[in-house]
């Protein structure tokens, strides 16, 4: 009995939209509009940042972990469901990558609850960020009297979130998960867009052994265009440019791109291949966001095959899309690299415009592979070998061969 009336007596734990208008200072939120925006998983990391950084500039702020799964709007106007808990309890946290060795744990609900500073024009805010796991979206809520005021703040964070970037000048993998759907067609673990910190070792000339024309020739197409941007933009000359690396395999297209990825460090180096190639359109519209960027397009062939073979006509047009639809002024580079030019769609390989310039990697000559041998066995003790017998021995052996 004494202990019925200990937990009848003892203070019940504060639902949420209690909570909001205590801390408003308001008996109804009936004026507030609310603003909502979807947006992919991955923004999740930026988008907390940025909304730690605008409240903190600009009001007196309590934030509030706690899971709920009604909307904003409904928290604030909606009439309470009779079954539906909204007290307050603490959210779960997920970890979240947040550069190539750090993780982020975040809560998956999260209110700032925001009143204007002495002196501030600014009107009382209520932001929300939340993790749905179920769609693989971070849904960004704000609430504002005035719809100016609720638009403009999206905007400012929205704005925040990309200048910051966690992804922006890394070099990234991008990779998708797959979905998988029960007996009856539901979605039972959604499809995912996963973006991977790819570990780089930084490469100086002296560690890239290459052909020198072919160096020459990167340098002009790729390095110097983005390194030159400034100027090429004020005086009206396109910076979009692509290139197609092409040749047998370990020839070194791969080891050329790794050298790119070296030389643009102030560049958001973006990796994508296997099955992540089928998805153009996002790849896209990532690069986009966090121009300055290079898109790195490995073994095309396998998807971008001519037509005539093709299995995957629509990712195709897709590319084709996508390649066309970059403004002259965009500041996106594209590298494709290919073990079977033969098979590449002919609309890539030879329409100006989409790619500049194809650029052949070949097994190197003798002098070529002379340099591969002595950098490879730098850190060995090569007093006995003879390098010219060597050499002569290896004649169209590949830079993959030579290393092996």
């Amino acid at each position: 009995m004494r202990a019925f009336l200990r937990q009848l007596l003892a203070p019940q734990p504060q639902e949420i939209d209690t909570l909001i208008l205590s801390e408003m200072g308001r008996g109804s939120m009936e004026s507030f509009r609310v603003h909502t925006r979807d947006l992919p998983a991955y923004r999740y990391v930026d988008l907390f940042r940025a909304i730690e950084a605008y409240t903190g500039e600009h009001y007196r702020v309590r934030a509030v972990s706690s899971e709920h799964n009604e909307p904003l709007n409904a928290l604030l106007h909606g009439k309470r469901p009779r079954f539906v808990n909204r007290r307050i309890q603490r959210s779960g946290t997920v970890p979240w990558p947040a550069g190539p060795d750090e993780e982020a744990y975040l809560p998956v609900d999260q209110f700032w609850l925001c009143r204007a500073r002495e002196g501030d024009s600014r009107g009382e805010l209520v932001l929300r960020l939340r993790y749905n796991a179920y769609g693989e979206t971070a849904i960004l809520e704000a609430a504002a009297e005035s719809p100016d005021l609720g638009e403009a703040c999206l905007k400012e964070i929205l704005d925040l979130s990309l200048a910051g970037s966690i992804y922006r000048n890394h070099v990234l993998e991008l990779a998708f998960e797959s979905g998988t759907k029960d007996e009856y067609g539901d979605v039972e673990k959604p499809e995912r867009f996963r973006i991977l910190f790819k570990a780089h070792e930084p490469l100086g000339d002296r560690d890239v052994v290459i052909d020198e024309d072919v160096r020459q020739i990167l340098r002009r197409n790729v390095i110097d265009l983005h390194l030159r941007r400034d100027i090429l933009k004020a005086n009206r000359v396109p910076v979009r440019r692509g290139v197609l690396l092409y040749g047998p395999p370990g020839t070194g297209k791969t080891f050329a791109c790794r050298y790119l990825c070296s030389k643009l460090t102030e560049t958001t180096r973006i990796i994508v291949t296997g099955t992540a190639l089928l998805k153009v359109s996002a790849v896209f519209s990532f690069a986009r966001m966090l121009q300055p960027a290079l898109v790195i397009l490995e073994d095309v062939d396998l998807v971008f095959a001519a037509r005539e073979i093709n299995l995957y006509s629509s990712v195709l047009g897709d590319l084709l899309d996508q390649m066309d639809g970059l403004r002259p002024f965009e500041d996106i580079g594209i590298v494709l690299t290919t073990n079977s030019i033969d098979r590449m769609e002919a609309a890539i390989k030879d329409r100006p415009g989409r790619i500049s310039q194809c650029i052949f990697f070949g097994p190197p000559d003798a002098e070529l592979r002379k340099r591969y041998l002595e950098h490879y066995l730098r850190h060995h003790a090569t007093g006995a070998l003879e390098f010219g017998r060597l050499v002569m021995r290896s004649e169209g052996a590949t830079q993959a061969f030579l290393k092996e």
